[in-house]
């Protein structure tokens, strides 16, 4: 089991955040596998423990998702993670604790999926929504956190850079097997970091509803569009409809 993750301008925090996870997971520093981009490396590996493992990789959400699937071996169990996560929490009794081990987690994700597909958590850290059971239909599965037996046709696919966990999802649940734990959250900064994969692409409301008109015009079978106003601004995503079956 390797642990994989893309950063982007984050050598400065990433030490505090999810390597600091994985040290307090007792994850080997060798099993650690840091992507970045080639004007970068210098500075990560100025950074991070030389134990851990840091590779030149490609720009891009898409892109270096891709790559790092290019770079294992097919069917290898990985486990990718996002730079700026804090914590990984479960559900009990309605309340958010840490997870006590990322390794049951993962061993219990790809016991489950048996040898093909994606698991991935839930995608808001709220005990309100969450619930005790693993879904097995179409569910979103965030990119922040994936376990997944590596499977290079669907990861080098990607079309989309803003609805790219979206794809993910779709096509891993069509083509192999996805589960979510609706029990497993997590705590990071995606919204207030600077740099990260987020930063390659712009996530204006127009340039979003673009791909949300896309993916949906595509995919009508599967999904819908939420398009809602709040009071800071106008939110639109895409939905996947509920207790879907494969043909």
């Amino acid at each position: 089991m390797k642990f994989v993750i893309p950063s982007l301008a984050r050598y400065s925090i990433i030490n505090n955040k999810t390597l600091k996870l994985l040290n307090n997971y007792n994850v080997p520093k060798k099993d650690i596998y840091v992507f970045v981009v080639e004007e970068e490396a210098e500075l990560y590996r100025e950074q991070i423990d030389p134990e851990i493992n840091i590779v030149t990789g490609k720009k891009g959400i898409a892109e270096q998702r891709a790559y790092i699937s290019n770079y294992f071996n097919e069917g290898e169990k990985l486990v990718s993670l996002d730079d700026d996560i804090s914590k990984i929490y479960e559900l009990h009794n309605n309340k958010l604790i840490e997870l006590d081990s990322i390794y049951k987690l993962c061993d219990k994700a790809f016991t489950l999926l048996n040898g093909q597909g994606m698991a991935g958590v839930y995608p808001t850290d709220n005990p309100y929504y969450m619930s005790h059971n693993i879904s097995t239909d179409l569910k979103f599965c965030i990119g922040q956190m994936r376990m997944f037996y590596n499977t290079q046709a669907i990861e080098n696919s990607r079309t989309y850079k803003l609805l790219e966990d979206y794809e993910t999802s779709l096509k891993y649940w069509l083509e192999k097997k996805i589960i979510r734990f609706n029990n497993i959250c997590l705590k990071a900064d995606f919204n207030k970091l600077a740099g990260g994969l987020k930063s390659t692409c712009n996530r204006d409301y127009h340039t979003k509803a673009l791909e949300v008109d896309k993916f949906y015009n595509e995919n009508k079978a599967y999904c819908f569009v939420s398009d809602k106003l709040t009071k800071k601004d106008r939110k639109i995503y895409i939905r996947f409809k509920n207790k879907l079956k494969k043909n």
